[in-house]
């Protein structure tokens, strides 16, 4: 979710209103932890069946989930037009509707649908494997198989960064130009076409391809299986290379008594450093950095915030840096801990936020649907034919008095800032001590689906689709074009940089740092 704040005047709401809202949302943490308990209880009494991935679903059954996902997506998405013409979609609808004339694998079904969801343009629509499917790939016993190559995308270009091999002739920053003869534009046409992203936000895609070694897994999913991939490169000379990468196959050893267990595996590592590696506050020469790579609420954050801010105050540090880069959202109300340090007047997250009803005939599909139906019909309002969320739409924020931060404030964007990151940049660009600097954020200035994300599962293929239930207008006088909230000073990446290994966005920060303590 991203926008730039909304200009308003401050409307205070009521205090017995806020003090039900914030009782209303316990009571649903509650309802939902002791779903969960029930959920966990339930999978543990029941043995797990054996799955086999080869397994072909009938045209019949296959038609089945694909009206039961048409279905749902047109009874419940509350943004299903929001981005795409409603003309556009159901030619999407039935086009890969009559493609489904032969059996197919689930993984098969799946790669199916996924356009579909992504021609919706909203970053939080996805269709998930079945659970079963997953389980099976985390227990694969004997190899699998690793992607060989790694690169950085950034709007038709393609530049190698990393690979498994130990010794190979590509450099780091050398250009690709072609990938088993075809060209690097229509590679990534193609994939762009399957990854779901806020207003189909080009940047949002680049970052996920350029995560890891996704581009070469999505190579596979997409062209087949590859033995080998033949890559035609550029070098910093402007010389062209032919080069041959083949998959590389990792052995995993098969249980051994004397064989770690994954738990004492992840004990090798502290709590507290698993922590410090998603969170934690560095104190430099004149500045500070501060890396949140989540809001999620295993974080603790609320703790780690309010001991940073008394530490920035306590040391009386010029100037903070907070690194949101790889922070893809998580619990909303960390978000609006962390703004209240920050922004200088009172504020509200969003103009509007709704969905399109409290129940339809297809909630026995929805995960956890008693609880969902229950908190909306507790906490919506019907106005207009919509259910209002009316207590976030009208709530105003205000700043934080103890141990506010008052300092210049560089906020560090990427396509990975989404959902609650990107509301940080929303609430806070503008201001006159903060300066965002990098690239758009990852989901869409004007808006986006989310709040509520139940999972649908789909009786036949098991496949689940994940379902954001409330369309939120975070601010309605930007233009509705998909653009994430843009940068006050872009950093990009370049083919320089990327040769040198070099953190571009930080580079700038320090630049402008530097020229502003002069």
């Amino acid at each position: 979710m991203i926008a730039a704040a909304a200009q308003y005047q401050p409307e205070q709401p009521d205090a017995p209103a806020i003090r039900r809202g914030g009782l209303m949302l316990r009571f649903f943490y509650l309802l939902s932890l002791f779903a969960l308990l029930v959920q966990v209880l339930a999978s543990c009494a029941t043995a797990r069946p054996s799955f086999n991935p080869s397994r072909k679903f009938g045209v019949t059954e296959l038609s089945q989930d694909f009206d039961l996902f048409q279905n749902i997506l047109e009874a419940r998405h509350p943004s299903l037009y929001w981005y795409t013409s409603k003309s556009v979609i159901d030619s999407a609808f039935r086009t890969t509707r009559l493609q489904l004339t032969d059996s197919l694998t689930e993984y098969g079904f799946r790669k199916m649908l996924q356009p579909v969801t992504a021609l919706i343009n909203c970053g939080h629509t996805s269709v998930k494997i079945s659970k079963s499917y997953q389980a099976y790939l985390d227990q694969l016993p004997t190899q699998q198989v690793a992607a060989p190559f790694q690169v950085k995308i950034w709007n038709d270009t393609a530049v190698f960064v990393a690979s498994n091999k130990r010794k190979t002739a590509i450099s780091r920053g050398d250009m690709i130009t072609t990938i088993n003869q075809k060209s690097i534009p229509y590679l990534l046409d193609t994939m762009r076409r399957y990854i779901p992203a806020d207003g189909g936000n080009i940047v949002a895609k680049n970052q996920l391809l350029s995560f890891g070694f996704n581009f070469a897994n999505f190579h596979r999913s997409l062209f087949g299986w590859q033995q080998q991939y033949a890559l035609t490169t550029v070098d910093s000379s402007g010389k062209k290379h032919n080069n041959i990468f083949s998959m590389v196959y990792a052995q995993r050893q098969r249980e051994q008594k004397n064989r770690p267990s994954k738990k004492s595996m992840r004990e090798k590592i502290s709590k507290k450093e698993r922590l410090r590696q998603q969170r934690h506050l560095e104190i430099k020469d004149g500045y500070a950095v501060m890396t949140l790579n989540s809001f999620s609420e295993k974080l603790h954050l609320r703790r780690f915030l309010r001991q940073s801010f008394k530490t920035l105050q306590q040391q009386q540090v010029p100037a903070l840096v907070i690194d949101l880069r790889l922070n893809g959202g998580g619990r909303l109300s960390n978000f609006i801990f962390l703004a209240r340090h920050l922004i200088d007047h009172p504020y509200k997250i969003c103009d509007s936020l709704y969905t399109l009803s409290r129940k339809s005939p297809y909630d026995r599909y929805m995960k956890n649907h008693f609880l969902t139906r229950l908190q909306l019909r507790l906490s919506t309002v019907k106005i207009d034919g919509k259910y209002h969320y009316r207590y976030f739409e009208k709530h105003i924020y205000p700043p934080k008095k103890r141990h506010h931060f008052d300092g210049d404030i560089y906020l560090l964007s990427s396509g990975f800032t989404a959902s609650a990151s990107t509301l940080t940049l929303s609430a806070l660009k503008g201001q006159p001590n903060v300066t965002i600097v990098g690239e758009p954020s990852g989901g869409a200035a004007y808006g986006a689906t989310a709040w509520i994300i139940p999972d649908i599962t789909l009786p036949n293929t098991r496949l689940r689709l994940r379902l954001p239930l409330f369309r939120m207008v975070i601010d309605k006088d930007l233009p509705k074009n998909g653009q994430g909230v843009l940068p006050d000073v872009f950093a990009g990446p370049s083919v320089e940089a990327i040769r040198k290994g070099e953190d571009f966005k930080m580079n700038k920060v320090l630049e402008l740092i530097s020229l502003r303590g002069r």
